[in-house]
């Protein structure tokens, strides 16, 4: 199978002296629902990205079956892999990268004293402003926010307003997959909105945003550099429900509007200015009036971010123009599932970005995943092949 390539070079996705160090704390992504697994789980992601530099990755992600696979799929994984068991163990293996001068590539904010700010590529601080929703407007240009109001939460059930918005946690907590937003069609919407926010703990304030009836919302990866912002791609956000993201799919007929591109650019040289350097990606949705409108701020690596950096390249590869994202979680050996995954990869319509075994992670409880996107000749064509496959992987 031919290589993919990447929209943007590996080597130009971080500085220099960058480590990926991914492992999470529980008490900074509650508002993402994060539960063990997934602090683990989350170190086995971009794999193919990051080529060059050393990466703190947990063992079920990167076994020798794991990375052959990857190989036979075009994938090309070459880091400087520091595998790790334990919590302990990997953060004595950051902390060793940290002494050999290395700086920490993050998604998310880090436990208070876990590790030294300046070992940082995006210290906490920064991060949590970028990524405090309440701050979009010192980062968006005028005329692509909609019409908002923050307010505390307590406030919210007696607020009068006529139709729909959307309400969303404020503050600078890793949000994401839409688990801290609520879309409210009335006022009793809103109060049921307001008792899920304050289950959640932490959320004193919320953003109360106007609906923008939008039809199509994407999110536009981008790589801020030392003098520039690339935009490196995009994928559009596919919904389960109202702001509850199900997955990403590529559409042909609803690409990406070239404005698009140049409003992501210029919100990322806004972050290059505040010291922000990396991996990132904006929610970025067509309002029902043609407005593009900004709605989340993502300065961290998403979920989308490899099917939109490899999309292109897989694409061509096979002749399929549309993709959609996929993760199966099976009780199935990974052996057997790595076997049965095969004839897609052979194929080239599926590209796996994630496979973890569950025999060497515990907190998987037994199930394993098998983490990609698949290609077809539009979306209807990758929603039978999406459904084709994951019915191979539980049988």
């Amino acid at each position: 199978m031919n290589r993919l390539q990447l929209s943007i070079p590996s080597d130009q996705l971080f500085p220099p002296r960058t480590a990926f160090m991914a492992r999470a704390d529980l008490s900074e992504t509650r508002l993402l629902g994060y539960q063990p697994l997934n602090q683990d789980a989350v170190t086995t992601t971009l794999s193919g990205l990051l080529n060059g530099r050393p990466t703190v990755r947990h063992r079920s992600g990167v076994t020798a079956a794991i990375l052959q696979t990857y190989e036979r799929a075009g994938l090309h994984v070459d880091e400087d892999l520091h595998a790790y068991d334990t919590a302990d163990e990997a953060d004595a293996l950051a902390h060793r990268l940290i002494a050999m001068g290395y700086r920490l590539t993050a998604p998310y904010p880090t436990a208070e004293g876990r590790f030294p700010e300046t070992a940082m590529l995006v210290p906490n601080d920064l991060w949590r402003s970028l990524n405090d929703k309440t701050n979009l407007p010192q980062i968006v240009p005028e005329g692509h926010l909609m019409a908002r109001q923050i307010v505390a939460l307590a406030d919210v059930p007696a607020l009068a307003i006529d139709g729909p918005v959307w309400i969303k946690a404020a503050g600078g907590h890793a949000t994401g997959w839409g688990f801290a937003v609520r879309y409210c069609a009335d006022s009793d919407a809103r109060a049921k909105a307001a008792k899920d926010f304050a289950a959640m703990g932490g959320v004193t304030h919320v953003i109360v945003e106007a609906d923008a009836a939008a039809d199509h919302c994407w999110c536009a990866s981008i790589v801020v550099r030392d003098d520039d912002t690339l935009f490196a791609g995009f994928a559009e956000q596919d919904f389960a429900s109202p702001g509850h993201q199900a997955g990403s799919v590529i559409d042909p007929e609803h690409p990406f509007p070239a404005e698009g591109q140049t409003l992501a650019i210029a919100v990322g040289n806004a972050a290059r200015a505040m010291g922000f350097r990396g991996l990132a990606g904006l929610d970025i949705g067509l309002a029902r009036d043609g407005r593009l409108i900004v709605f989340d701020p993502n300065f961290r690596f998403n979920s989308s971010s490899a099917q939109a950096m490899l999309h292109g390249s897989a694409s061509l590869r096979v002749g399929l123009p549309a993709s959609r994202s996929c993760q199966i979680t099976s009780p199935l050996p990974m052996a057997t599932l790595i076997d049965r995954t095969i004839p897609a990869i052979d194929a080239g319509w599926f590209v796996p970005t994630r496979l973890l075994d569950a025999s060497l992670l515990p907190a998987a409880a037994g199930n394993s995943m098998v983490t990609g996107f698949v290609l077809g000749h539009d979306l209807a064509d990758t929603k039978d092949r999406a459904a084709r496959f994951e019915a191979m992987l539980l049988a």
